[in-house]
């Protein structure tokens, strides 16, 4: 997901920007599901040396699994991830699988 500015507006010296958000056009998206979090873990990959946030979730079908929620979009009220749903897309974007979600309360 990437972001475009739009059109600045001046006012009395203020100067506001808005954002658009583009999407992809060429992405094949391959899984899309509903998930609640049972319990959340940060690992460390020493071997590529960085941190991954991970989530272990059940889905509507109650089958349990683990995903990556690294860079997830959060709603302003999810004060604990434990309980929250996540809506998640695993997509194909030149040639790479990548995925994105969203974590809320309903």
């Amino acid at each position: 997901m990437s972001f475009l500015f739009k059109d600045k507006k001046n006012n009395d010296g203020v100067e506001k920007v808005g954002f658009e958000e583009i999407l992809s056009e060429d992405r094949m998206i391959r899984r899309e599901k509903r998930f609640r979090i049972l319990n959340t873990v940060i690992i460390y990959n020493s071997e590529e040396d960085y941190y991954e946030s991970l989530a272990t979730c059940v889905n509507e079908n109650n089958v349990i699994e683990t995903i990556s929620i690294e860079a997830f979009d959060i709603q302003e009220n999810v004060i604990e991830l434990k309980g929250a749903y996540v809506d998640y897309e695993e997509y194909e974007e030149d040639s790479e699988v990548k995925c994105s979600g969203k974590i809320y309360y309903l």
